[in-house]
């Protein structure tokens, strides 16, 4: 039987001075790192490592660093697509977790749930924790909610939560023992715990009243929204049923923004607008864009865009093309006057590479 894949990495390997500068490079997969001075004890010297094993469905690790600032911004998680969610059990250090207008405080002994897919902004103290990665897919089956978890803790006083925490640190310490059979076993059970311990914690009305996870489930549902919007079925029960919340509950998240069909209305509007006008869609018809992202009846959609913008979807997509045209004629004059002209290649090197 093979052992697991297995990935180190160690500062003690590098100079001095490019100690901090590997590290970043490492981390850069999934954040932007600064160093910081959080305390006395910070003498300047940096060191960080990790020892990461891959159980076949999920990554589980052990991970120690100095003081540092980890930030994943929206338009990281956005343009790097990595959806997975994060078990962080902090077993030295501690973390200022840092989400939106909303800070969490976790410290040695809690497990804290981090989403790549959300934005944030950690201040972490001479840490040590053992992080398991899994794939969003895996857990929203048990947990649908997930998001809404985005830099919460979870309970301490929870017996579940106490055999997850001893779960992580003794996987942890026998992975190097594991085949990958047995650690195909060993996820299931982990799954099992992770459930189990967030289950403990249900989304009830007390718990929809707290300004912060009010923010971070309407955060998700808008979201989910946007992720499903071509969906012309995309309705409130379904939407509410996918969050393990009421109808109601869903009505009362979303009435900040008008409520939840003008929500759908307005998105989708802004939608066949930005298709509309984009030259590469030149050869679709009006319909079909509607259509596209959950419009059922031209009629409707042709009433409601009028509406938003004044003008009829063929009206639109008439401006935009005189509008291209215009660009085309200045883009060719400015080639012919100025023989400096460049291509620039280097700026299609950027958007290969997704900047």
């Amino acid at each position: 039987m093979s052992s697991l894949p297995h990935s180190i990495f160690n500062t003690d390997n590098l100079p001095e001075r490019e100690r901090f500068s590997g590290w970043r490079e490492d981390m850069s997969v999934i954040f932007d790192v600064e160093q910081i001075q959080c305390s006395p004890e910070d003498d300047g010297l940096f060191y960080a490592d990790f020892d990461l094993y891959h159980f076949g469905h999920s990554v589980l690790g052990g991970l120690a660093s100095s003081s540092g600032r980890y930030v994943r911004s929206q338009r990281k998680a956005t343009r790097d697509g990595l959806d997975g969610v994060l078990i962080q059990l902090f077993l030295e250090g501690s973390v200022q977790f840092g989400v939106g207008q909303r800070t969490t405080y976790a410290e040695a002994g809690d497990i804290i749930v981090f989403d790549l897919a959300q934005p944030v902004d950690n201040i972490n103290r001479n840490f040590r924790h053992i992080t398991l990665m899994w794939p969003r897919p895996t857990i929203e089956k048990l947990i649908p909610n997930i998001g809404s978890w985005h830099g919460l803790t979870l309970p301490k006083e929870s017996p579940s939560t106490a055999l997850l925490r001893q779960h992580l640190i003794s996987s942890y310490d026998l992975a190097p023992r594991f085949t990958t059979q047995e650690a195909r076993r060993v996820e299931d059970a982990t799954l099992a715990l992770v459930g189990a311990a967030m289950s403990d914690v249900s989304l009830s009305e007390e718990t929809l009243k707290t300004p912060a996870m009010k923010e971070l489930l309407a955060y998700q549902i808008k979201r989910y929204i946007r992720k499903n919007l071509g969906l012309s079925n995309l309705a409130p029960e379904q939407i509410a049923r996918h969050f393990g919340i009421s109808r109601r509950q869903l009505y009362h998240l979303l009435e900040p923004l008008g409520g939840i069909s003008k929500y759908q209305l307005n998105l989708r509007l802004q939608r066949c607008l930005s298709d509309i006008q984009n030259p590469e869609h030149v050869k679709r018809s009006l319909s079909e864009i509607a259509y596209s992202w959950g419009f059922k009846h031209p009629a409707t959609f042709n009433r409601n865009f009028r509406a938003a913008f004044g003008i009829t979807p063929g009206e639109a997509r008439e401006k935009a093309l005189a509008q291209e045209e215009k660009s085309s004629l200045e883009v060719l004059s400015t080639v012919a006057c100025n023989k400096s002209y460049a291509s620039r290649e280097h700026h299609q090197w950027f958007h290969a590479i997704g900047i």
